[in-house]
């Protein structure tokens, strides 16, 4: 599950770190540190859409029972996001032996540390770079809409189709499963409010070496489960174990066919047999619903259509122009995310991977990143 939320990771931390200087980190020549097995993915990664900077990147994920690093180089697509930023080394290291985690930016040779239940929210980063106030009554979405304009849900519907595609990706043949879910929501003049989210795994039978990372990852998020404090993490609340399990999953951080599943969703994900190559996400938005409600329409711009949240946040950092050169065009995609996994490998690999380089300056964690 980390492909996900390492984009998210960096996405926001491009929008927080701005026109660092950029220069080339080069590790010490010398690596006295001891050497463990290791599994050990090279993935490449895409993000396009009309709701965060167009960038595209290279990520190496380092992982043991107990820990994980994960270190991306990202380079910005899109005008506006090279204006935020040129090219970016960080790596999110996850120490649950030691119930810590960092951020570090290697160009600028800092770090954040924090604990593993009590890092930054993704949310919290997004309310503080759009100067929200932390006083204020915080947004939530209500499926139902306002008391002004009442939205019910007529659809809400998740399906996971085996396809007869098939393509080479990386020397291996991959089968096409395509996962969808659609939810619809109507005003009482039976506009209409559309989400899709449409996810299709490129997946091949698992090698031996697959099956050798499969069984780390699978040690690592057990540990995770086992001794993180999830009723601290934010993230918790929304994501009981089995769905976390289902991520890591179909996300192929973990073997599916090793567990077993208690919901609908979940079932449904573990038929999606083999180890997914490519993960191509698109989320497709329309909005009809509440038009003539101005209460509504501030409520759906705020919280229940992040790109509204995400154009605003972009808007008060490189002007307006933004907002109506961000705004989705006919049926594109708001998000598109690929992840392509090249090589899958256990490995010796020095423990200085888990480390913050020596000589890197901590700086505090920002206020507004607590859970």
């Amino acid at each position: 599950m980390d492909k996900f939320f390492s984009a998210l990771s960096v996405t926001t931390f491009l929008m927080l770190a701005g026109c660092a200087t950029q220069t080339a980190y080069q590790p010490p020549k010398v690596d006295n540190t001891p050497v463990h097995p290791t599994a050990v993915i090279h993935a490449t990664s895409l993000i396009q859409g009309s709701i965060l900077p167009n960038f595209h990147g290279t990520e190496v994920a380092y992982t043991r029972a107990d820990r994980r690093t994960i270190d991306g180089h990202s380079k910005a697509d899109s005008w506006w996001g090279k204006l935020l930023f040129s090219n970016l080394h960080t790596a999110d290291i996850f120490r649950l032996d030691q119930n810590k985690a960092y951020k570090v930016d290697f160009n600028r040779r800092t770090y954040w540390e924090c604990n593993v239940e009590s890092c930054p929210s993704i949310l919290n980063i997004l309310r503080a770079a759009s100067n929200q106030s932390t006083d204020e009554k915080t947004d939530q979405y209500v499926p139902s809409g306002t008391e002004t304009c009442p939205l019910h849900m007529i659809q809400h519907r998740f399906s996971v189709v085996k396809t007869s595609q098939e393509e080479t990706l990386s020397g291996h043949q991959a089968r096409l499963y395509r996962a969808t879910w659609n939810l619809v929501s109507e005003d009482s003049a039976h506009h209409q409010n559309v989400n899709k989210l449409q996810i299709d795994f490129w997946t091949t039978s698992p090698t031996g070496e697959m099956k050798k990372v499969w069984e780390i990852h699978q040690k690592l998020t057990d540990t995770y489960l086992k001794e993180a404090h999830l009723q601290d993490n934010p993230l918790a609340r929304f994501l009981p174990q089995d769905i976390f399990r289902a991520l890591s999953a179909f996300s192929g951080d973990t073997d599916s066919s090793k567990q077993t599943w208690h919901n609908d969703v979940s079932r449904k994900l573990a038929t999606i047999k083999g180890y997914p190559l490519k993960i191509d996400l698109n989320w497709y938005q329309k909005n009809n619903a509440c038009q003539s409600n101005n209460e509504q329409t501030a409520a759906t711009s705020e919280a229940s259509d992040p790109s509204d949240k995400l154009m605003s946040m972009a808007s008060k950092l490189i002007g307006n122009i933004v907002k109506s050169e961000t705004k989705p065009k006919g049926e594109k995609p708001i998000f598109h995310y690929l992840y392509q996994v090249h090589s899958t490998k256990v490995e010796p690999v020095h423990d200085s991977v888990f480390q913050v380089p020596d000589g890197f300056v901590k700086k505090p964690l920002p206020k507004f990143g607590q859970g």
